[in-house]
């Protein structure tokens, strides 16, 4: 398995070279596992000691793999470097009858970890996403594991309280293990998807089992656990309650802009709901990575993607859910459900490159970045500052979703801005300002003073301060 895996890697790397495509360390970081940085555990890094910010999108499935390798090159073009994969949707399902290898979906997966390769992608393995144990032919039913269908579960109760039951999910990796062994390519094993929506109790007590089981399966990669969008204060327990389980190396969660939510801010403007998320996890006093993991709009309840969709052909809300997770603190941006129906319908796929630009050159873990908020009357302000480098993103309070395509506000430009750094500053000097402007693509230069003055922008603005060190 390993010298396959290097013989790839040598391969790709070639093809690369000879194509004359950018590859920027591609064999350094094709070869290199990520993990928790051991210098900032708020934060990833490679094996190669490099820092690693995930940017990318719940990928998780195609309507065939041609497709899918599309998306994925898209991303990669755009600077993306990560991607979600479920593994029983029906084209990468291994397990199509009960213990036994599917060959052909098996060799979908084998497509993907060399497209992972290919794209210098690390790839998020989401195991489970099933629901129930039935004979329903549902797209949450298991139907494979039931008894009327040569498997031995009677129903889910039976699969989750069970020793066969953590026996059957094992022996499935074992397969896994069997085909791709500890793969570079792999972000991380996810155990289940939103797994508090299953049809069965226990489940605190089913992770608390069989996260370090798995990690003892895979020691080269990390483990992890997702739970449903956190839309109502009844969420709070069990999210507290894996999240901070030692044996779950990141901390996730889902939220969704969603009109039919219980928690008033899942209706609120798309930043305000991201930062609150990664606020909430910030809650737990977790010293480990944290994402917003799943996040996007849909109609209420989650019968559909939001029809906002249809009109947001500038990406508002992917530009929102992008920068927003970051500068509050997380260690990637949002990571975007609907790439089908919103990213790739509206071509929005250059906006990882506006993050991407954003944040370049800049090493949360050596900088050692902690996330604050500045007050200002029309602008909310998320800021990353360190002992060098301060980095602001600015946000117009009167722009958001409803406002621009409920209420039909188009933006309007703002100017003669200015925003006070000198809480930050204290008594270091200002070695450079420059500004980004996201929507255009344009870098320039800002005086060096206390008050920054901002360009004129529409939306939103990138400042970033470089101190001196003396």
């Amino acid at each position: 398995m390993k010298t396959k895996t290097i013989i790839l890697l040598l391969f790709i790397a070639v093809q690369f070279f000879l194509n004359g495509q950018p590859v920027k360390n591609s064999a350094s970081f094709q070869n290199s596992y990520v993990k928790i940085s051991t210098q900032n555990p708020f934060y990833f890094e490679l094996t190669n000691g490099e820092t690693y910010i995930p940017i990318g999108a719940n990928l998780c499935w195609a309507k065939d793999m041609d497709t899918l390798e599309l998306y994925f090159k898209k991303l990669s073009e755009n600077g993306g470097n990560f991607a979600r994969i479920w593994l029983n949707f029906p084209g990468h399902e291994i397990e199509t009858e009960y213990g036994k290898l599917n060959e052909t979906n098996a060799k979908n997966l084998d497509r993907i970890l060399e497209m992972a390769v290919k794209y210098n992608i690390k790839i998020k393995l989401c195991i489970e996403s099933f629901r129930l144990i039935s004979d329903e032919t549902t797209f949450f039913s298991k139907k494979q594991y039931h008894i009327s269908n040569g498997g031995p579960f009677e129903n889910m109760e039976e699969y989750i309280h069970t020793e066969k039951g953590k026996q059957a999910f094992l022996n499935r990796l074992k397969m896994l293990k069997e085909r791709f062994g500890d793969h570079p390519a792999i972000f991380g094993w996810e155990l289940w998807n939103e797994m508090n929506a299953i049809k069965s109790d226990g489940v605190e007590e089913w992770n608390e089992n069989m996260l370090p089981r798995v990690h003892e399966m895979f020691p080269k990669n990390m483990v992890m656990q997702s739970l449903g969008s956190f839309d109502s204060d009844g969420a709070r327990d069990i999210y507290r309650y894996i999240n901070r389980l030692t044996s779950n190396d990141v901390a996730q969660i889902h939220r969704y802009l969603d009109l039919g939510a219980n928690l008033d801010i899942c209706k609120a403007p798309m930043d305000l709901l991201a930062s609150d998320a990664i606020d909430e996890l910030r809650s737990y006093e977790v010293e480990k990575p944290i994402l917003l993991a799943e996040v996007g709009g849909v109609k209420p309840r989650h019968t559909g993607p939001i029809e906002v969709y249809e009109v947001d052909k500038d990406g508002i809300l992917l530009h929102d859910l992008l920068f927003t997770p970051f500068f509050s603190g997380a260690a990637g941006p949002g990571h975007a459900w609907h790439w089908d129906s919103y990213i790739d319908k509206n071509n929005l796929w250059y906006h990882f490159q506006r993050f991407s630009e954003a944040i370049k050159g800049i090493d949360p873990v050596k900088e050692n970045l902690k996330p604050v908020k500045i007050e200002h009357p029309k602008l909310r302000i998320y800021a990353l500052a360190s002992e060098k480098t301060i980095l602001l993103w600015c946000r117009d309070t009167e722009n958001d979703w409803e406002n621009e395509f409920v209420k039909g506000i188009l933006p309007s430009e703002l100017n003669g801005l200015s925003v006070d750094i000198s809480d930050l500053v204290k008594n270091k000097k200002i070695k450079s300002v420059e500004t980004y402007d996201p929507w255009k693509n344009e870098w320039s230069k800002a005086r060096k003073d206390m008050q920054v003055e901002l360009p004129d922008f529409k939306r939103s603005v990138v400042v970033r301060i470089e101190k001196n060190r003396s």
